[in-house]
């Protein structure tokens, strides 16, 4: 289980020191100092000041212990809500930073991260929120690291920062994805930038961001074969736990929704009119009001369960019992893909290699599978409307397909007819 302590390095008596936070939870133990906060050895016991009305400055609405109680919390929290694997050490550095409103001294464009974020703060969702922040936290690492000036401003974000930045990441096992999301994000804000007439350098522009730029040991989109699902369904689960678990992960593969979207499902959003029962929902990402049909396999969920969905489940328990599910109902077969494990700097990293499929199952494979299994069934235009992806050419990259492969199966098509 999670759990966040505090605690001091130094033994020197009637001298502040900085206050250190570790965060454990199975194979994972990271500590960080924070400079923000001191205390004295003797006015420290327990993982806490002894003056608990104690302020680091007369200024301060909020004493020392306060502080401490809530970075315990947000910290907490924000673990209990993470979706990707990320640089633990640097989501930790960012979750005090939040708390404490703390602005570094290694600033990369940070005070336009911030600026952006706040203007933007209604019409981003909670996640964007996140990851903007993730961003500014590992570009103000990268500039630590690559020894820069203190302030780098948007108009030196040129093709040389773009390839130094991508070798830094690279180095500290950042997967190529990874990678290109981040740079995806401060394309963006450079973009948002120029609307407010801060110079960029043009070169950001031109930044190419494909996906073909890192095909090199890129491993396959993994998802659930409607065989594999049979096996599922199929499969015996004593406990009630994985049966929930089971029975949420089909309602994934046959509604293509994200996690943050079916996870909330419930009976209330079923409507049902004269031409057809469908779900209606206002998707967490995109806040795009969605219909979507309720297909045979996720009915067969609800009349199993008197008309309701599922019994409420964390994404974070979702994972865990999912890959129980599939490792039951043998889905074994080793494909190449990436799998979470800590490095011996204590980050957690995707590490490539062949492993059982079911170890590579997560939330994620429902909606993938739902827009794989059903593209050769029906029109893509059809499949798109539930997945939400707005252009053929963004769908077609989500499911994995080359441009080879849709020559085959357009060749393929022709065949069928004759010519």
């Amino acid at each position: 289980m999670a759990s966040v302590v505090f605690f001091l390095r130094s033994n020197i008596k009637n001298k502040p020191s900085s206050i250190w936070i570790r965060f454990k939870d199975k194979d994972t133990d990271i500590s960080l100092s924070m400079k923000e906060l001191k205390c004295s050895v003797d006015e420290w016991k327990n993982g806490k000041c002894k003056n608990a009305n104690k302020k680091m400055f007369d200024t301060d609405l909020e004493s020392i212990n306060t502080k401490l109680l809530k970075i315990e919390g947000y910290i907490l929290q924000e673990y209990n809500n993470l979706n990707s694997i990320l640089d633990l050490k640097v989501w930790m550095k960012s979750c005090v930073n939040n708390i404490l409103n703390h602005k570094e001294k290694s600033v990369y464009s940070s005070n336009l991260i911030d600026t952006y974020l706040e203007l933007r703060q209604n019409s981003i969702t909670k996640r964007t929120n996140y990851k903007i922040k993730v961003l500014k936290s590992m570009l103000i690492d990268f500039c630590n690291f690559s020894k820069r000036p203190p302030v780098i401003q948007f108009k030196e974000m040129d093709n040389y920062f773009k390839d130094s930045f991508e070798k830094y990441c690279l180095n500290i096992n950042y997967k190529h994805d990874t990678i290109y999301s981040k740079l995806k994000d401060a394309k963006a804000i450079s973009k948002f930038a120029e609307n407010y007439d801060i110079e960029t350098h043009p070169h950001t522009k031109e930044w190419k961001l494909g996906v073909t730029k890192f095909i090199k040991d890129k491993p396959k989109h993994i998802y659930l074969s409607l065989e594999e699902l049979e096996r599922i369904k199929k499969c015996e689960l004593i406990q009630e736990d994985l049966d929930i678990a089971r029975d949420w992960l089909i309602v994934a593969c046959f509604t293509g929704q994200r996690v943050s979207d079916f996870l909330r499902f419930e009976k209330s959003m079923i409507v049902e009119d004269k031409d057809m029962r469908y779900i209606e929902f206002r998707q967490e990402k995109t806040r795009k009001l969605m219909q979507i049909p309720i297909l045979k396999e996720v009915q067969k969920i609800l009349d199993k369960r008197g008309g309701e969905f599922p019994n409420k489940i964390s994404d974070v328990r979702l994972n865990q019992d999912i890959k129980i599910v599939c490792k039951h109902a043998k889905i074994t077969e080793l494909v190449y893909g990436s799998k979470s494990q800590v490095l011996e700097d204590k980050t957690k990293r995707g590490v490539l290699g062949d492993y059982p499929k079911y170890k590579l199952v997560a939330s994620h494979i429902g909606r993938r599978s739902f827009a794989t299994n059903f593209h050769t069934l029906i029109p893509t235009a059809d499949i798109m409307y539930v997945t939400g992806h707005t252009t053929e050419k963004q769908f077609l990259m989500y499911i994995g397909k080359t441009e080879k492969e849709m020559a085959v199966r357009t060749a393929n098509s022709f065949a069928k007819i004759g010519f």
